[in-house]
Order: structure tokens, then sequence, then C-alpha cells
């Protein structure tokens, strides 16, 4: 039987503490304690967790906590879509401004470099053989 990952064996144990588990995944579970001391450490240190944090006194929250906590997430949402905004036009623009310059780069260079052979629209040049005033002027 290979071992589940980590994240899993845990999930596994703490629905096994709570019971949570069907006669068939608990047999599993039961099966991999016995097999590894490793594991059976982990559910011990599970349980004792549990146990103590069973064992602290129930502290109810001021009357005014939940709409202090609501407050606060509306605020920092509201802040973040608001910056977001602002930032969205600058983004776009430098986008546009980069596409811009490498157009024109390609443009200037492109009919400049010796090394890029373009080739020409062979249309272009049975037009030109048939009626030359009607062809193109190339340099």
């Amino acid at each position: 039987m290979a071992e589940p990952s980590t994240t899993d064996a845990d999930a596994l144990m703490s629905a096994y503490l709570d019971k949570q588990l069907a006669p068939e995944e608990a047999a599993k579970v039961e099966q991999l304690l016995a097999a590894s001391p490793e594991a059976r450490e982990e559910l011990d240190g599970l349980q004792n967790m549990l146990k103590l944090v069973k064992g602290l006194p129930e502290v109810e929250a001021p009357p005014d906590f939940y709409e202090k906590v609501a407050k606060k997430l509306r605020r920092r949402r509201g802040r973040g879509e608001v910056l977001w905004m602002l930032a969205l036009p600058f983004q776009v623009l430098s986008v546009v401004m980069i596409l811009v310059v490498a157009v024109t780069y390609m443009l200037l260079h492109l009919e400049h470099d010796p090394s890029v052979k373009l080739e020409r629209d062979p249309a272009a040049k049975k037009t030109a053989e048939l009626a030359p005033e009607l062809a193109p002027v190339v340099p």
C-alpha cells in the first residue's frame, strides 16, 4: 500500500479522530497506524492537541466584533478596487506605446536592412512589365 501524502494523511487522521470516516477508510487508517510508528506518534500528537483545545475556556466576542471586521474588509476591498481602476489605463497605455515603438522600429529598419530581402508581389511585377506608367517607382 502506497503511503498517502502528508496533507492527505493529516486530513485522514483528523477525520478519524472526529469519527467522520466510513468503516473502510477507518480500517485503512488503523492499518496505517499499526504499520507506522511515525503515524501513530502523529495521531497521539493530534489527540493531545485536541484535548488541549477542548480544555480551553470559551471566550465570547465583543458585541461589535463582527461589525468592525466587516467594516475593515469593506474598506480594504474598496481601496484595492480603486487602485486597480487607476492602474488599468496606465497599463493599457504602456502596452499601446510598446506596440507603436515596435512597429515603428520594424518599419524603419526592414527597408534599410540589407540582410532582409523582402519578396516583391509578383502581380506588381507583371503590372510593371505590361504598363510601365502604372508601376510604382522603386528606388
